[in-house]
């Protein structure tokens, strides 16, 4: 299927118009058989339009941002693996393990922008993360 944008010379109402291919276009408009839906007329004219091109499935955009998903899901398992979760104690937690009120090790879990511009001003590195760190279990 094709669709055209189409317009009556006659009172110059545009509208769609559905074909198998061009040449079926042209057959129904030799025909009279296309006529405005807003005036009858069967002057009807071809407008300008858009191509539809399919973009291939195969990109290098797209293997590129699936070898980046990938790489998140393989962060993401590691950190739940080898960090502790402190949810949404995480500013002060990392507040202990810079004051040596805590033992040093890597924690993640959740911080508001405010808190976080806290931690820089301290100078304690933080870093967001690339996916929920909201645990559900």
């Amino acid at each position: 299927m094709i669709v055209f944008n189409l317009s009556c010379s006659d009172c110059d109402f545009s509208f769609e118009g559905w074909f198998e291919n061009t040449n079926d276009y042209n057959k129904q408009i030799k025909q009279g058989l296309v006529s405005c839906p807003s005036c009858n007329s069967i002057q009807i004219r071809k407008g300008l339009m858009a191509p539809n091109v399919a973009k291939k499935s195969n990109s290098k955009i797209s293997k590129r941002n699936k070898s980046i998903a990938s790489n998140v899901k393989r962060l993401k398992k590691i950190i739940e693996k080898e960090f502790d979760y402190v949810g949404d104690k995480f500013t002060e937690e990392a507040k202990k393990i810079k004051y040596g009120e805590a033992k040093e090790r890597a924690i993640y879990g959740e911080a508001s922008i405010e808190q976080t511009k806290e931690l820089m001003d301290e100078h304690i590195d933080v870093l967001p993360l690339p996916f929920s760190t909201k645990k559900t279990n």
